[in-house]
């Protein structure tokens, strides 16, 4: 008991650690700026321009939502901490599927396999379903090779004909017969503990109706855009998933590794292979559309640190936005989606705070365009203040990524310096290209 709450006690100081290192954050934004010159160049710039002037209204109108909307998202992780396991014997675990779709994953499929069936899970508890979906490579052959050392404990169902993710996983659900289902990808691989953590906030409470893993990158170290990768999923579920975990309304369980009630999918399963949005079949994004259904259903949605599944990322610029580009087209549809749930639902309270962290999300996109904007025109205006204003930036990017260090992760926190610049100057068209397409389902990086 002494150890339990110490531990307790340990890593709520290191939560006070780093929300007062967040606060101290904004303090030394504000110093730079003064110290720069950064506020004395846009006093002079809004001071010139009527339509400049004009514009910083609505900008300054954002940033303080914006940093109302952190300080929210701040105040909800201090209570985050994942459900830990109190030492279940092996009878108590429930029977568990886990179903994993694969087109085209000879080379790393052999070793997700592996993973899940190394799991330390009761294996008489424990049941793998690999869907096939129409692969033209060696991928049968790796199954078949696969099933002939496994036997049972593995099951194969072959489509022959590419039908998409959705679907792959419909006719693994129908195979399935554990009453938790869990969902990851044939190029991800799962940590040896990853099932029995992700399951606990299922066990120990029915409100909740799905969980979350956490998703590193498990080709970190290939090249400089991996790294930066690694470092923003840190952030994304870390902090992300973590505050949302608090309220349960995690907006989004990643494909790569999540766990739901067989008994709610059911429920939902119909509804969201034929989802259709502005009369077009939805293609891709699947895994926000089913988590946004768990909630409209009631259901809590969990995030837990410490069930972790390491995926490959691409390892190309052209691929990585195309990647991105399919996550922002989901993204845009299911946020206007549950906000249109919220309004027609008879009792919207059970996700309220999901949608107002979404609708806190959305004004950053509005406010990432004006400022680009204005930041290009003062380049022009006051050519002498570009130095420090791109110093400035870097800064802003090092502060933001010192937030999320933590002991025992190395410097790996600084690849999200240029992330972050990257996003800020080289993505800023992606969400208004994905509000144009967002009636495109290609799947771009298949």
């Amino acid at each position: 008991m002494k150890t339990k709450g110490w531990k307790k006690k340990k890593a709520w100081q290191s939560k006070f650690w780093q929300f007062s290192l967040s606060l101290l954050s904004c303090w030394l934004v504000i110093w730079l700026a003064y110290q720069l010159r950064i506020i004395e160049l846009w006093g002079r710039l809004v001071s010139g321009s009527n339509l400049v002037k004009t514009l910083s209204y609505p900008l300054l109108m954002f940033f303080f939502l914006l940093l109302a909307g952190w300080l929210f998202r701040a105040g909800l992780w201090l209570f985050y901490h994942p459900v830990v396991n109190s030492g279940r014997k092996d009878k108590a675990w429930p029977l568990v599927s886990v179903i994993m779709p694969a087109y085209n994953e000879e080379k790393g499929i052999g070793r997700a396999i592996e993973a899940v069936l190394s799991s330390d899970y009761p294996e008489e508890a424990l049941e793998l379903i690999c869907v096939n979906d129409g692969s033209t490579d060696g991928t049968s052959l790796v199954l078949n090779k696969m099933k002939t050392f496994y036997k049972d404990r593995l099951k194969i169902v072959e489509i022959k004909k590419n039908q998409g993710k959705k679907r792959a996983l419909a006719l693994g659900l129908k195979e399935a017969r554990g009453e938790i289902i869990i969902t990851t990808d044939a190029d991800s691989e799962v940590h040896r503990q990853a099932i029995k953590n992700l399951i606990l906030p299922l066990m120990n409470d029915p409100r909740v109706g799905a969980v979350a893993g956490k998703v590193l990158v498990l080709n970190e170290k290939k090249n400089l855009l991996t790294r930066m990768l690694a470092a923003q999923y840190l952030v994304s579920f870390d902090f992300g998933r973590a505050y949302q975990s608090v309220y349960g309304g995690v907006l989004c369980c990643p494909g790569a590794l999540s766990a739901f009630r067989r008994s709610l999918l059911k429920k939902i399963i119909r509804p969201w292979l034929n989802q259709k949005f502005l009369k077009v079949e939805c293609k891709h994004g699947e895994d926000r559309a089913l988590t946004n259904l768990v909630i409209r259903k009631g259901y809590q949605v969990k995030y837990q640190a410490n069930a972790v599944v390491y995926t490959r990322v691409p390892e190309r610029l052209s691929r990585i936005n195309r990647m991105y580009l399919r996550w922002t087209r989901g993204y845009v549809r299911e946020n206007w989606l549950l906000i249109r749930y919220f309004w027609q639902s008879q009792k919207p309270g059970h996700y309220l705070l999901a949608v107002v962290d979404s609708l806190l999300q959305m004004l950053m996109h509005p406010f990432h365009l004006l400022l680009v904007s204005l930041l290009l025109y003062s380049f022009l205006r006051y050519p002498e203040f570009i130095v420090n204003q791109l110093f400035f930036l870097l800064m802003l990017s090092l502060i933001y990524s010192l937030n999320h260090f933590k002991p025992g992760r190395g410097l790996r926190f600084i690849y999200g310096i240029p992330q972050s610049v990257f996003v800020f100057f080289c993505q800023w068209w992606m969400v208004p290209y994905a509000l144009i397409t967002v009636k495109d389902q290609d799947w771009l990086t298949k």
